[in-house]
């Protein structure tokens, strides 16, 4: 590990994946709340966008995205392990980096939707 990046993980970056977030948080008409807890949790100035939705696939996650990857860095040791609504949060660097710093870097080529089975329903099949 000379170069200073996480051989486990994606290299630094300036957009954090959050996970284990309570599931509560992550319902549809408390999501603005969720944010805004992040937002507070890192510097509010520092933040320039944060996505969370509210599907079955995506609930409990978000990712946050600061100016610049010393922010980055800051926030991750800072938010690692913080416990919202009695549950402590996972922080990782994300896997690419955000639409939206695609997008001001002009690298940004269209988002692509992945192919996802429905969620299930909890009915059984019929035999």
């Amino acid at each position: 590990m000379t170069d200073g990046m996480d051989q486990d993980g994606p290299p630094p970056n300036q957009t954090l994946y959050v996970g284990n977030i309570n599931e509560a948080l992550s319902r549809k008409h408390r999501l603005h709340e969720l944010k805004e807890k992040l937002t507070n949790l890192c510097k509010p100035s520092e933040v320039l966008d944060i996505v969370a939705l509210s599907n079955f696939y995506d609930k409990g996650q978000a990712f946050v995205v600061l100016k610049n990857i010393e922010q980055a860095e800051a926030a991750m040791k800072k938010l690692q392990g913080h416990e919202l609504e009695g549950q402590a949060i996972k922080v990782a660097y994300a896997k690419s980096k955000s639409h939206f710093v695609q997008k001001a870097e002009g690298t940004y080529s269209g988002h692509k939707r992945k192919e996802r089975p429905p969620p299930p329903t909890g009915a059984k099949p019929k035999a």
